[in-house]
């Protein structure tokens, strides 16, 4: 009897990583992020397809089919004030560490009086600063990077955020976070473009798909 072995793990800032082969000699799949298809639980089990045989069909990153929720209401899951003041230190920690306040973005922002008319909804957010590791949308992420992540806008999605006064247009470029409550993960430089502590609420509306 063929014995198929299915692992998952995770890395930081809630992304998911799942391959699945046999033990022996299957290589390790090229991280990507694995989301949940109503529909794709039915049929027969990983245990079964071994039994006949059959190595289970690997997992894939789906393309997403349903847009972000859309609603004046801050999403629920609130991050605690321990939560908040611990993602403000791990994000000025990753400032100083990559020197993103170095970093020249003010060709990125937007004049916020000039924006044209349109409903700003109010979500949370956070930052990634997975340097050198793959984002779902392709390629890694770089320190300069502008972008966000999502959980099922589509890729090239372009976003725009509103926080303080300042201003700026990003595209979608992974998918999370996987935290209840948050909507949104900002790249490093997006976060400091914006003057973004690292964790709270921001407001953003979708300017194309």
């Amino acid at each position: 009897m063929t014995l198929v072995l299915a692992g998952c793990g995770s890395s930081t800032a809630g992304r998911t990583t799942t391959t699945a082969g046999h033990a022996a000699t299957a290589p390790h799949a090229h991280p990507q992020v694995v989301e949940p298809v109503a529909g794709q639980g039915a049929g027969r089990t990983g245990t079964q397809l071994a039994q006949a045989g059959e190595a289970a069909p690997p997992l894939h990153d789906p393309a997403p089919n349903v847009a972000a929720s859309n609603t004046n209401a801050p999403a629920k899951g609130a991050p605690t004030d321990a939560e908040v003041r611990a993602a403000i230190a791990k994000f000025q920690l990753a400032v100083a560490t990559y020197h993103l306040d170095r970093l020249n973005l003010n060709y990125a922002l937007l004049d916020p009086s000039q924006l044209p008319a349109g409903v700003w909804f109010s979500s949370i957010a956070s930052v990634f600063t997975d340097y050198g590791k793959p984002v779902a949308c392709g390629g890694v992420e770089s320190v300069p990077e502008l972008g966000v992540a999502n959980k099922t806008l589509p890729c090239g999605t372009q976003v725009l955020f509103l926080y303080n006064g300042r201003a700026i247009k990003v595209p979608v470029i992974d998918r999370g976070p996987y935290i209840a409550g948050r909507v949104w993960d900002l790249t490093g430089a997006t976060a400091e473009a914006l003057r973004f502590p690292g964790l709270g609420y921001i407001q953003w509306r979708i300017v194309s798909r």
